[in-house]
């Protein structure tokens, strides 16, 4: 039961970042016109105030993709739900730093902040337990301990 009700996490867990790193995909120009503020804020702070590049906004749509899709399929789970840990630490400083702004917006980046919060708990949830039996991970250390379990068997006789 935990092993389907963790598939059934990973694939909720997942789909926000493949759906989102579609779409931007889709049209990076307008993904990094939407997201102006935010990456105006993060390359102030790291490139002294440069224009996003286009490249940019095609590595984020890669990391949300590929890294969701790796959740999905439970491949290197701990360590990608670890990385998008500390992706939503960056996307909350940078595009949801709801202390800095007035009126509707600092509601709807208050909640967007809260949201990633949640789902930062989702994935440290999911890289202490592992991505369980069905999954890319599962089926590996199965196999790893099968062969282990036979050549230990093996080697008693």
């Amino acid at each position: 039961m935990s092993d389907a009700l963790n598939l059934i996490s990973r694939v909720l867990l997942s789909t926000v970042f493949m759906v989102y790193g579609y779409l931007a995909f889709a049209d990076v120009k307008a993904w990094l016109n939407f997201n102006q503020p935010a990456l105006k804020r993060f390359f102030d702070m790291v490139a002294g105030g440069i224009a996003p590049p286009t490249w940019f906004g095609y590595l984020i749509a890669t990391i949300q993709l590929v890294g969701g899709l790796a959740i999905l399929v439970g491949f290197k789970t701990r360590w990608v739900a670890y990385a998008f840990v500390a992706y939503l630490i960056l996307v909350d400083f940078f595009a949801h730093n709801f202390w800095d702004m007035q009126g509707a917006a600092r509601g709807s980046n208050m909640a967007h902040f809260y949201k990633n919060l949640a789902i930062m708990g989702g994935f440290l949830l999911l890289a202490l337990q592992g991505a369980g039996r069905y999954s890319a991970d599962g089926q590996t250390s199965r196999s790893w301990l099968s062969r282990q379990m036979s050549r230990t068997w093996i080697s008693r006789r």
